[in-house]
């Protein structure tokens, strides 16, 4: 597990510092999301397939020909029935406009970060909570509708092992997220 966390901190830490040194654009942003959980996280004993919610904040470095280096911080909250999953990402992304401008038109993207997830579980006579972390991936495919309007779609893939009642369950954490997106 270490050796994962210090290969993400690396790989953002470099791609934060090589960004600048031939971007031709900078933008920062926002964004707003609607969260579908799937798989373990989505079971109907942890979040029943529950919608949760988001938001974002992120960094595009632009590079000529189509091509940004995308540093973000994700927040995503999930509740259901006395249960709650709250997650917060920290990661880069690497997107690639079909236009080959950067925040014009249709883009796919893929990127890499570190997770941490808090669970909390209060059943009747029960309570339970953990915050453990985890390396994430994701891929994603967008649009901006103008350079500063756009939607995203963005699947993310982690893998949490809380302490949850005294075992410790491997819930795999895939969810869909649905952003729109403004950049200033």
């Amino acid at each position: 597990m270490k050796s994962s966390l210090s290969l993400a901190f690396c790989l953002t830490a470099a791609l934060l510092a090589s960004g600048p040194l031939s971007a031709q654009e900078i933008k920062f942003g926002l964004q707003g999301t609607l969260a579908y959980p799937t798989s373990d996280l989505g079971d109907r004993d942890l979040l029943d397939h529950s919608l949760g919610y988001g938001l974002g904040a992120h960094m595009v470095i632009g590079f000529p020909g189509g091509h940004a280096i995308v540093p973000r911080l994700d927040y995503t909250h999930f509740e259901k029935d006395h249960r709650k999953v709250q997650l917060l990402q920290l990661g880069a992304d690497y997107n690639y406009f079909f236009s080959q401008q950067v925040n014009r038109g249709a883009y796919l993207g893929a990127g890499l970060g570190f997770g941490l997830a808090k669970f909390e579980m209060d059943l009747p006579g029960m309570r339970a909570d953990d915050t453990p972390n985890a390396v994430h991936g994701s891929v994603s495919a967008g649009y901006m509708f103008t350079p500063n309007l756009g939607a995203e779609l963005r699947y993310v893939h982690t893998k949490y092992e809380p302490e949850l009642f005294g075992t410790k369950p491997e819930i795999t954490s895939p969810t869909l997220n649905a952003s729109f997106i403004y950049r200033f």
